[in-house]
């Protein structure tokens, strides 16, 4: 209870302040600078996350599983598109992505575990090729978070730490502790490679932009998967 309260709460007000431009004021730009950035991967935690602890567990099984979660991924898709329409302000624009991300991966976490390896694979593997042959048309830019997230996800979820979403799994501790590790490196030396070092090209700019994908999955994974231990049931 307290983790939870102390998870959902740190996420509400890093995003909150965020949206009320709070950091750039009480902390250092570089740190400023790098929370504002990344607000979609705040934002689609806080969305995730309560769905898989207290939603699923619910509907799984009965009548009304599938009807609220294609209405809730609707409300989600409807919300994305509204921003991304809008003139609000950027901060708030940004925000789109996650709310589209959230109308895709609510219905997948949705879905009876275990999930056939297969399936996740060909998830990340359709997802990588549209990433690759697509990345220099502008619609996959503009989703370069939601397509980051479809990435990672199937790895993170039906790979790695498959016992957050199916509690009878017993996933390797050695496999676990690597894909953290990757989730933390990976956008620190696609950053590093772009900012600092000057390497250009449309595939580190492109993974670039995806560091919110990292950074929403290693916050569920490392909350469900070590902080809590207890994942949810099928």
């Amino acid at each position: 209870m307290i983790m939870g309260a102390v998870f959902y709460g740190g996420l509400v007000v890093v995003l909150g302040g965020i949206l009320a431009g709070l950091w750039p004021a009480l902390l250092p730009p570089a740190i400023s600078v790098r929370v504002g950035h990344n607000s979609e991967g705040f934002l689609l935690a806080l969305l995730l996350a309560p769905w898989i602890q207290f939603v699923r567990p619910r509907l799984a099984g009965t009548a009304r599983e599938w009807p609220v979660t294609a209405a809730v991924a609707a409300v989600c898709a409807a919300l994305g598109v509204f921003l991304l329409v809008t003139d609000l302000p950027s901060r708030v624009r940004t925000l789109n992505e996650a709310f589209l991300a959230a109308a895709l991966l609510i219905p997948y976490v949705q879905l009876r575990r275990p999930l056939r390896t297969s399936v996740a694979g060909a998830i990340t593997a359709g997802t990588l090729a549209v990433m690759v042959f697509g990345e220099r048309t502008q619609s996959v830019t503009d989703l370069a978070e939601v397509l980051g997230v479809l990435l990672l996800a199937p790895i993170a979820l039906d790979l790695v730490d498959r016992a957050i979403l199916d509690g009878s799994a017993r996933p390797s501790v050695a496999w676990r502790r690597a894909w953290y590790a990757f989730l933390v490196v990976a956008p620190i030396v696609f950053s590093t490679l772009e900012y600092r070092v000057g390497v250009g090209g449309d595939t580190v700019r492109y993974a670039v932009r995806i560091t919110e994908a990292f950074l929403c999955l290693l916050l569920i994974e490392l909350y469900f998967a070590v902080l809590r231990r207890d994942p949810p049931p099928r």
